[in-house]
């Protein structure tokens, strides 16, 4: 050093140096990587970075902070000014006079994020995380992809650059509650969601992003294409402006992507989906029952069909699955339908494993269930001769029902609708209808008052529901408002008004227990008619003739779908502990009469043992067929592990239980007493449990109450009319539409956020408003695909 200059050691800074004739001015630590060039005036001065060579003002007037911001941004600067160290690599300072180690320059940005700690022997040099403190090897040799690869997995990891802020998501995923993100921990790195990382930039010091941060692009665009799917977003939505200036700013790094990326996405999710349902099916031990609805394009008048698979898993859970929504050309006879689905059950490998088939009855006649029937058992027969194979919907009979009980009562409900509508005429006259409700009729105003649908009869329901809950209000309006004389309803009307909102209250309740997502077993069926039967019995019975008269009329129709499903409906019934065949011989006595009902009641009690019979038959096909193949290991006792040595014990119960005389499975379980008929009972979790007990009996109750009356989800039950596309749905290409509906179908089933989960409604009323949407949202595409 010169002699008038004294070295001082500065807390805050490090080491300055200040000359010792003016001791009020210290020397910066920056012109420690500057070099001042010659200039004729103090004001011109320059200096030049002894690292990169750039140059930048040095007067006394610009000082030396954009100096020291160079610095640390500096590519080509050694990444820490270093002091040496003893040999044990300590942490500490280095306390000696031992000469000092010459470092090589470090150019990697790896060391902006690592204390070093050298030695004099480089390959024993050491460097520490600043994050998580992990020490590693800091050898010359030993290069810097180790310590990259440590940064990319350190879980503390947290840079600040200037304002440059970057967080590394690690175990986190893009989208929670989705079945796609659960990726297994065993799986190959290549198949694992990439780190992404959130960067702000400092626009004012126009910092840039880092290059340590990395964002999986293929992963990013998979992820946005299952949120447009699952969300029935139209493809374009990749393309509009708002998105991507969202993504612009959540993740700079995002590369846009036009819609044809996201449509190649889709159907390679397709593919892939498709190929686990089919393993599903393959692995289900059961039995497999379809549903099968035609739909209608709304401008084309194309015809669709939309197949549908329900079945139980293994761990007796009731599940349903989309396999097709395929486009039909004409003729749309049952010879081609047939065709359709022999080919889609070779495709998914269920041709031997299909049980029944439920139809819409208006849709299907006789020679086509007989051309399907036809397709599908041409390599083995149907179960009991074909009488189990062919269901009719029961959604239609309800929806008959309604719409015949609604028109009853045209004219009045549209005097109501005009009554709604004045109440709804502003905000000040629906507060006034309601403070009035609370204040002189102490009714709770919790109900919304809002016009129906016509399309939905579940829609007018609720409409009558509340007018009936807000009557005395609307009785005060009336009296009041003269201007309202003309809408004014009667005491008969009223009464009439009641009576319909009785007789809708249980197609209400019966269709929405059917129409659920994963549907209800065929136990609960027979029930939910009985309550139907009895409520138009009491109409018939009762002094209301006006709707007597139409009920006789409904009442044909019911007799003939009871006809032709009774039998399927009263099997599925006594397979329910709580049920048996006392419940059924009830059903029965109140349908037919007291004398007509015992040989009915017997041809069920026959047709159920012998369908049993062909059940025990099969499964001593199988058990003999296994004990042929490992009889040269049925004499080997012992092993390594002693576990395994009775690991074939259940396999033994199961085949040589304990004789009951002459009795089968069947009779012990219908000797058994009852459970309480309206116990809180999971039917399927009985024979789970039970499936040790009765091997036989539970594989046929696993079939039979699989089976489902219902070929329309929640909605669509409600509606009048066919199934119909909208026009831009009909615009689509069939190929797309299909693959886009099943999956959303398979990708909310998966993660259980499927948006029409029917539940049972809130006896308090609180849930009101969080019934079906009646808004009519046909349809979510658009023409953009």
């Amino acid at each position: 050093m010169d002699g008038n200059i004294i070295a001082v050691v500065d807390q805050k800074n490090g080491l300055v140096e200040f000359d010792s004739s003016n001791r009020n001015k210290k020397r910066s630590v920056a012109w420690d990587h500057f070099e001042k060039l010659p200039t004729e005036s103090k004001n011109e001065g320059k200096a030049k970075c002894i690292h990169c060579d750039g140059v930048f003002s040095a007067t006394p007037r610009s000082g030396t902070s954009h100096l020291k911001r160079h610095v640390e941004r500096c590519a080509k600067r050694a990444a820490i000014d270093v002091q040496p160290v003893s040999m044990d690599f300590g942490f500490s300072e280095f306390e000696g006079s031992g000469p000092s180690v010459k470092l090589g320059k470090r150019v990697s940005k790896v060391w902006h994020e690592y204390d070093l700690f050298p030695s004099p022997n480089m390959n024993d040099a050491k460097a520490k995380c600043k994050h998580c403190k992990m020490v590693l090897s800091a050898a010359s040799k030993n290069g810097t992809s180790h310590l990259k690869r440590h940064l990319d997995k350190c879980p503390r990891r947290v840079t600040l650059t200037g304002n440059i802020e970057q967080y590394f998501l690690s175990n986190e995923k893009l989208i929670e509650g989705n079945s796609l993100d659960k990726i297994p921990k065993d799986e190959p790195t290549s198949g694992k969601l990439k780190r992404l990382s959130t960067i702000g930039d400092n626009l004012a010091e126009g910092s840039k992003s880092t290059e340590n941060s990395q964002v999986d692009q293929d992963e990013l665009q998979r992820y946005i294409s299952v949120c447009i799917i699952k969300g029935a977003h139209p493809f374009s939505f990749v393309e509009e402006r708002g998105f991507r200036s969202m993504m612009s700013k959540a993740c700079p790094q995002f590369k846009p992507f036009s819609r044809a990326i996201v449509r190649r996405e889709m159907f390679s999710m397709y593919m892939r989906e498709r190929d686990n349902v089919k393993e599903m099916l393959a692995k289900a031990p059961g039995r497999i029952c379809l549903t099968v609805g035609n739909w209608k394009a709304r401008d084309t008048k194309d015809e669709y069909i939309c197949v549908t698979t329900h079945f139980i898993d293994e761990h007796w859970k009731l599940l349903k699955r989309v396999l097709c929504f395929k486009a039909l050309a004409p003729p749309y006879d049952g010879t081609y339908i047939a065709d359709e689905l022999a080919c889609l059950s070779s495709q998914y490998n269920i041709e031997c494993k299909t049980f029944t088939i439920t139809v819409d009855e208006a849709s299907y006649d006789e020679s086509t269930v007989s051309s399907i029937k036809r397709g599908l058992f041409t390599k083995n027969s149907p179960a009991s001769g074909g009488s189990f194979f062919q269901v009719n919907c029961y959604a239609h009979i309800l929806n008959f029902l309604a719409q015949s009980a609604l028109k009853l009562v045209e004219d009045i409900i549209d005097r109501v609708r005009e009554l709604v509508k004045y109440v709804n005429k502003s905000p000040l006259q629906r507060k006034k209808f309601f403070d009035l409700a609370e204040r002189m009729f102490d009714l709770q105003a919790r109900k919304r008052l809002s016009l129906d649908v016509m399309l939905r009869w579940n829609s007018t329901y609720k409409l009558i529901d509340r007018t009936l809950y807000y009557k005395s209000i609307f009785k005060h309006l009336l009296d009041s408002k003269q201007e309202l004389s003309n809408l004014a309803l009667s005491k008969e009307e009223w009464q009439k008004l009641s009576i319909i909102h009785k007789f809708l209250r249980v197609l209400y309740d019966v269709t929405r227990l059917f129409s659920g997502t994963n549907g209800p077993t065929a136990n609960l069926f027979i029930k939910g008619m009985l309550r139907v039967h009895c409520r138009m019995m009491d109409i018939v019975k009762g002094p209301n003739l006006f709707l007597a008269h139409a009920v006789q009329a409904m009442q044909a129709k019911f007799d003939d779908f009871w006809c032709e499903n009774s039998l399927i409906l009263s099997c599925a019934a006594i397979l329910d502990p709580r049920y048996k065949v006392k419940f059924v011989e009830y059903c029965y006595m109140k349908l037919f009469g007291p004398a007509n009902f015992e040989d009915r009641v017997s041809k069920v009690v026959s047709t159920l043992y012998c369908l049993f019979a062909e059940y025990k038959q099969r499964s001593m096909h199988f058990s003999s067929t296994a004990v042929g193949s490992s009889s040269m290991n049925t004499n080997f006792v012992g092993g390594d592990d002693e576990g395994d040595m009775f690991g074939d014990y259940d396999q033994f119960l199961s085949s040589t239980s304990r004789s009951h005389g002459n009795k089968s499975e069947l009779d012990l379980y219908l000797e058994e007493p009852s459970y309480e008929l309206n116990s809180d009972l999971d039917v399927l979790e009985f024979w789970r449990r039970s499936s040790m007990r009765y091997p036989n009996l539970s594989l046929m109750a696993r079939d039979i109450l699989s089976i489902p009356v219902f070929t329309v989800n929640a909605k669509e039950a409600f509606s009048y009319g066919s199934k119909t596309l909208s026009s831009v749905q009909s615009s689509v290409m069939p190929e797309t539409l299909q693959a886009l509906l099943c999956l959303q179908d398979w990708l909310s089933a998966e993660d259980n956020t499927d948006d029409q989960t029917v539940t049972a409604e809130d006896p308090s009323g609180s849930s009101e408003d969080a019934e079906y949407d009646d808004d009519d949202d046909d349809s979510v595409l658009t023409d953009s695909f």
